[in-house]
């Protein structure tokens, strides 16, 4: 467990950076403007992120840690009930976390980010797979096909929603989410 101080200037370095991100490019964005912003001296950030980029990396990674986590509390997931509480789980922490995946989502570049992320949900589904089925795959490419598939189904309309193209509230996203992810498991 790291310390209440440390916690404390990490999470006042990474809200600094996310404010600097929704108007700055992130090549843009420098360790003398964060440390300036947050009134910490350089070295403070340097003991916690190598540059920027790293910070960026460590700000992605635990979304998808905590992406990940959401998705394992609801395993199997084709069942109907965990496949509600996964829809409902994604929804409210992407609605909760709403400033940083909007953020990252409207990045210079940002095709990276969504690219990454409906991967690292596919292969999260394909391991599933894997072990719902057991070592023998009888179909992988149909297996992956159908992954890449739901996923881009899912991101796309969370993007959208997210972009307020959809203007509905979490849990009804959530709900309509989970109708057709059962359709399609049927």
């Amino acid at each position: 467990m790291k310390d209440r101080r440390v916690l404390k200037t990490e999470k006042a370095i990474r809200e600094t950076f996310l404010s600097l991100l929704k108007d700055t490019n992130l090549n843009q964005i420098t360790v003398t403007e964060i440390s300036r912003r947050t009134d910490l001296g350089r070295g403070t950030f340097y003991l916690h992120y190598r540059d920027i980029y790293d910070l960026y990396d460590h700000i992605e990674n635990e979304l998808y840690r905590e992406l990940e986590q959401i998705f394992d509390s609801a395993y199997p997931s084709i069942e109907p009930q965990n496949l509600m509480n996964l829809a409902e789980g994604i929804t409210k922490y992407i609605c909760e976390n709403r400033d940083v995946f909007l953020t990252f989502i409207r990045l210079e570049g940002s095709e990276k980010t969504i690219s990454k992320l409906k991967g690292f949900f596919s292969k999260i589904i394909l391991q599933e797979n894997v072990k719902l089925s057991g070592a023998v795959q009888s179909n992988a490419e149909y297996d992956a096909v159908e992954a890449i598939f739901t996923v881009s189904g899912v991101v796309g309309v969370l993007e959208e929603w997210l972009n307020n193209g959809i203007a509905l509230p979490q849990e009804q996203v959530a709900s309509m989410l989970h109708r057709i992810l059962v359709k399609l498991n049927t």
